[in-house]
Parts: structure tokens; sequence; C-alpha cells
């Protein structure tokens, strides 16, 4: 088990073999904590905190919905994100489900959940609200056929999320903590989504 990271009111600790980081996108005019950071949101986003855990080695240029490593994912690698919207969002009814997912099951996977169809793979995605805050939860697994035993391995992640309240979350303030991070020998490659719809603010893909 890797260490676990914690930043912007969102904790996750990595299974052994995964590799992921916690990190806030700088608001339009805000000077970023480091360059892992990346870009600045648009003028008219509050940022929220970003989740990215794999078994594959992720480069911190990538998307917040991890585009451009998807395809990267090998037939047993899974990829897991969650990505923050504005706290306004949390009362909106594509929101409503109440707390993160942490009991996915085979049939929650698909092929055409995926935002880029890439044969052999299939997705997951979920809005929900938890302490006043909006949320998507997206997975990626490299291998459809696989699903039944990629799952455990999408979970395994999800049981080590804790989110805290939007009161303590210092959500719209400025960034002043370096995004936490880890580096866990990947069990193989490495592989990204594209960025889902979004409900109220844009992002980087």
């Amino acid at each position: 088990m890797s260490p676990t990271l914690n930043a912007h009111g969102v904790s996750v600790t990595p299974p052994a073999g995964f590799e992921g980081r916690v990190f806030r996108r700088p608001a339009f005019g805000e000077v970023a904590a480091s360059a892992a950071d990346g870009p600045p949101a648009p003028p008219a986003e509050i940022p929220g905190v970003v989740v990215h855990v794999s078994t594959i080695a992720l480069p911190t240029d990538i998307g917040d919905f991890a585009s451009g490593v998807v395809d990267q994912l090998q037939v047993d690698d899974v990829l897991v994100i969650l990505f923050e919207y504005e706290a306004a969002s949390a009362a909106q009814p594509l929101f409503g489900r109440k707390g993160l997912p942490r009991h996915l099951t085979a049939d929650d996977f698909s092929p055409s959940v995926l935002q880029r169809t890439i044969p052999g793979q299939a997705g997951c995605q979920f809005f929900f609200n938890e302490g006043g805050r909006a949320f998507c939860l997206y997975a990626v697994i490299g291998s459809y056929a696989q699903r039944a035993v990629l799952v455990d391995k999408v979970n395994s992640v999800l049981a080590t999320v804790q989110i805290e309240p939007s009161s303590s979350n210092g959500a719209g303030s400025p960034a002043t903590t370096v995004p936490a991070t880890t580096t866990q020998p990947p069990t193989t490659t490495v592989v990204p989504p594209t960025s889902p719809p979004s409900p109220t603010t844009t992002t980087t893909a």
C-alpha cells in the first residue's frame, strides 16, 4: 500500500502497484503552487480537486480526465478519476446520487461509456454529491472481457477515498499546497480517458 495522498479535502491511498496524484488547477490569474497543478482554469471556472489513480504511469501534463494516455492501458490496467465541479452543482439533479460509489460491479462497465472508443476497453461514469461537493467518478478498464476481475482493482482504490465536507476543503481559495503525488512502480504501461461532458464548468481535456 502506498502512502496516503491528501490535498484539498480529498485523500486516497493507492494500492500496491498503483500510481496516483491529488491536485487542483490554479484559478484564472492565480499562481500555481507547482507546475504539476497544470494550466490555470478558464476565467469563469472555480477549479475543484482532481484525483488520478492508475496501474500505469501518469504524466503530470495530461488533462483532468487523463486524455492522451487512455490508449496506453493494457488488458490488466485500470484508471480511476475523480473530478470536482463547483459546489453549487451539488444541488443539481445530475449530482443527485448521495455519496461516492464504492462497490462497482462488472455490469457497471460498458464500451459505450468511453469518451473515446478504444477496442476492448470499457468505462463507467457516475455523478454524485458528498459533503456538499459535486463530483464525477470516471473509471476505465483495459479489458471489457476481464471486467469481473478488473472491477476489484477499481474498488480497491475507491475503498480508500475520503472526501471532507465543503466547509473545510478550501475550494475556491488560492492554491498553496503542492499536489500530493506518489510514484509506485506501475504493473504495466500508461493510459487515460477523455473528459466527460461538463455540466457547469469547462474542464481541461
